[in-house]
């Protein structure tokens, strides 16, 4: 039997293989609606806790972050050592919890340590879903399935708005109502009770997974001690730190539209809250995971046509895309320029994130995927979900003094943000050749490509 032959046999059949990425997408589905419904409340939280627009950037970014960077590395340890179908399970059972617990809360301090919690369960589930993809899919199929995954970000975030826009047209007439076991409470926080409900279904379809053998190839991947951990980063640190910067640059306007799209669409053109989260939802959940879908896609074709940066330069299309889009959000006249715009600047933005993560596994050994994707999800999330949704509010309160001017808040942070993105991908691409060409890493040898990686491994010998 050939060593391709073997090879292929570890790997799980392609129908269990695709369950097993269902699952997460819908785990991570579940994720994002919880994590983003805040944005259809941001009225209400305004009105009924006495906060403004830059507290709610805390509340969706510094709040949820904060736990959520700091464990994704530990937790990625914990991953690349332990059963990884378990953690996820904890993780999804924890964050449900304290998503129910979000409505519960009665004031600013109170939300904010349920949102902690909310991050402190999320943080099990990306690091250890990416090591488990790698371990479902050979390397030169990698990107559909990261792509579906990472999908979940935005269809998350369009079935956030949308319930989150039926809930509360159902129920802003109410005021206050009284639950059993529970007692009054006002009646927009009855959208974190509904969207917590899936998350207990998840965990119980998570049941139902195999835990994929892991594969290997290197001695690195035989040694998951810390140290030898620490020094593959350290040996490859300017490819990670270029990568991380340059997608978590790129992270910010989707992070910036999750949270402040609905509001400028209700700020600026006067529509009504639901009406403009229904928009907003669509637009996220068509726009943004076909961006994903499609850049996924190009990022496989590019890679079998032996463009080995193929990964990259889906980031640097991306990122060079979004700059004018984003910067003529301010000054469209009327809502059908603005909700064209927004439909091309959230395709671009989620073009390149399922190229992110396969980039990440093309230069790190098996062993030590999950704490570099840790690392990763830190960054993303320090620079797009933390920093740019809170400089957008800040910008409304302190320098426009004006919450009709979010569109510009929105343009200048999302600008700037998309060309530094633009930059740090200039920077990386050699990098990133010249690591994967010391390494030999997971070098494609499916069957489907096959030939491509007989070709790639004469290219790289003459």
């Amino acid at each position: 039997m050939s060593r391709v032959q073997q090879t292929q046999r570890l790997w799980a059949p392609p129908a269990a293989a695709w369950y097993t990425a269902t699952i997460l997408l819908f785990a991570y589905t579940v994720a994002f609606i919880d994590r983003a419904v805040l944005s259809m409340l941001v009225e209400p939280m305004r009105r009924d806790l006495s906060i403004n627009d830059t507290q709610v950037g805390l509340l969706a970014g510094f709040a949820f972050v904060i736990f959520y960077v700091g464990l994704g590395v530990p937790l990625g340890l914990v991953a690349d050592r332990w059963n990884r179908k378990y953690l996820i399970t904890i993780s999804v059972l924890l964050w449900s919890t304290m998503t129910a617990a979000c409505g519960l809360a009665r004031t600013f301090a109170s939300l904010f340590v349920a949102r902690v919690g909310v991050g402190i369960g999320e943080a099990g589930l990306s690091p250890a879903s990416y090591s488990l993809i790698a371990d479902l899919f050979p390397s030169n199929r990698r990107g559909a399935p990261l792509g579906l995954y990472n999908a979940a970000i935005y269809v998350g975030s369009g079935l956030a708005l949308i319930i989150g826009a039926a809930v509360v047209a159902r129920v802003s007439h109410l005021g206050i109502i009284n639950l059993a076991l529970i007692g009054p409470v006002r009646a927009w926080k009855l959208v974190f009770f509904v969207v917590a409900v899936p998350g207990f279904l998840v965990a119980l379809l998570m049941t139902t997974v195999r835990e994929p053998i892991r594969h290997t190839h290197s001695a690195v991947d035989n040694i998951p001690s810390l140290q030898e951990t620490m020094l593959h980063i350290r040996s490859a640190g300017r490819v990670y730190l270029l990568h991380f910067l340059a997608f978590g640059f790129l992270a910010a306007p989707s992070s910036i539209f999750f949270l402040w799209a609905r509001p400028f669409l209700t700020r600026r053109f006067g529509l009504p809250p639901a009406d403009a989260g229904y928009l907003v939802g669509l637009l996220l959940t068509i726009c943004a995971t076909t961006g994903m879908m499609v850049g996924s896609m190009f990022s496989d074709v590019l890679q079998s046509r032996g463009l080995r940066d193929g990964t990259i330069r889906v980031g640097l299309i991306s990122s060079s895309c979004l700059i004018v889009p984003l910067a003529l959000l301010g000054v469209l006249p009327t809502i059908r320029l603005a909700l064209l715009d927004m439909g091309i600047i959230l395709f671009f933005a989620a073009f390149a994130f399922g190229a992110a993560p396969a980039a990440l596994q093309l230069v790190t050994p098996n062993r030590i995927r999950a704490v570099v994707s840790g690392l990763y999800l830190l960054t993303l999330n320090l620079i797009g979900a933390t920093a740019a949704p809170a400089i957008t509010g800040a910008l409304t309160d302190y320098v426009f003094h004006n919450p009709s001017d979010t569109g510009w808040s929105i343009a200048i942070v999302g600008s700037a943000n998309s060309v530094l993105a633009t930059l740090f991908f200039v920077l990386l691409r050699r990098p990133f050749l010249a690591a994967l060409s010391e390494t030999g890493v997971d070098q494609p040898t499916g069957p489907v490509l096959s030939a491509c990686a007989d070709q790639l491994m004469g290219a790289e010998k003459s």
